[in-house]
Formats: C-alpha cells, structure tokens, sequence
C-alpha cells in the first residue's frame, strides 16, 4: 500500500479516517478522479460504505453511491498522517465518475466537467452545486464525519452553519478528536500494510 501523494493516478482507491456517531472509528473509501489543471487540487469521489477491516480486493469495494459530490483537496497532509492507497484501476476513465456532470461554483463562473462557462449560461438555481474549495486533509475527515452522522445529505453542498459544535473545524477539542482518529486509523493500516507484504 502506496502513500498517497502527489505520484497518485486516476483511479487511486484511498482511505480516509472516518468515524460513526456511535463513536467507532474505521474508514471509507474515495477515488482519485483527476489532478485538476490550474493548481485548482485533485478532484475526488468519496463512497458512502464504511470499513472496519481492510476488503480484500478492489472488487470488494463498493462505488455504488457517493458520501457526498465530487470535491477538490489538497492532498496535504501537515496535520494528519498520510492516508493510503489501497487499489489502484489502470483501465479507469473518468466517465465512469460522470465528470461531466461535476460541477463547481466560483465567484463569478461555473466549473461544469473541466470547462468554466459563466453562470448565466446553467439554469436554474445555483445553491446546491458544491463551492469550488480545496479541501485540506484534516476538513475532509469533518466532512466526512458530517455526512456520515447524517447531517448533511448526498446531494447537499457544505453547511458549517448546520452543523453541531463536535463536528466543527473551528473547535480546538473536535479538531484534537480528528488528529487522534487519523492517528489510530494510520496505525491501524501499518499493521495491514505488513500483514499484506508478508502475504506475497
């Protein structure tokens, strides 16, 4: 199991650091979709199914539904240790995460499958495409932990305004859960990383 980092390739499955509102720690499983020109960060697809123990196989995964859309993220990892990549898919095309369909919100355009166009030019109400924000890795385990405690549904854009203090970035005592979730998670998956090793 590779680090993930900036060597990573469309189609990279990788974990993140998740925990349930029971309190359970484990993880769920997202998708590299494409580094996006312009510096703009890697665009990725999170899976809603949750892990307790490490699928077998790439098959083993389940891409059938997203956590929440599409988003950007640094792939950063100054204050959580680096995430892994578990599988990866040489015969990946990104039409198999609908890329034309991911859509992102800047101030005065819109990102709509790799194109900007203006916002003039999409119909229709603009409130639920996601902002185009570049997730550092801390936030997205947030984010991950909203939508899993049901907070935030499939189809909704982030709300910090609806969320409940323990799953706020901006907490000193939420944050110290994080880091220490994203702690346990990695040693966890050295352990895995070995017992895989030692297997081939």
């Amino acid at each position: 199991m590779k680090m993930l980092g900036k060597n990573a390739r469309p189609g990279d499955l990788f974990y993140i650091p998740a925990c349930r509102e029971t309190d359970q720690q484990g993880f769920v499983i997202a998708r590299l979709i494409e580094n996006v020109p312009g510096n703009l960060g890697y665009l990725v697809e999170v899976f809603e199914n949750f892990y307790v123990t490490l699928p077998s196989s790439r098959e083993d995964v389940d891409i059938r539904n997203r956590l929440f859309k599409p988003v950007l993220c640094s792939f950063r990892f100054s204050e959580v240790p680096k995430w892994r990549v578990l599988f990866s898919d040489p015969d990946y095309d990104r039409t198999q995460s609908g890329y034309d369909a991911i859509k992102f919100l800047f101030h005065s355009s819109l990102w709509v499958g790799g194109k900007e166009i203006a916002k003039s030019q999409l119909g229709g109400s603009l409130s639920r495409i996601e902002e185009a924000v570049c997730w550092r890795t801390l936030h997205l385990i947030f984010r991950v932990n909203a939508h899993l405690a049901g907070v935030l549904g499939a189809d909704e854009p982030y709300d910090h305004d609806r969320l409940p203090s323990d799953l706020r970035e901006d907490n000193p005592a939420a944050i110290a859960r994080v880091i220490s979730l994203a702690q346990a998670m990695d040693e966890k998956f050295k352990v895995w990383a070995a017992e895989t090793k030692k297997k081939r």
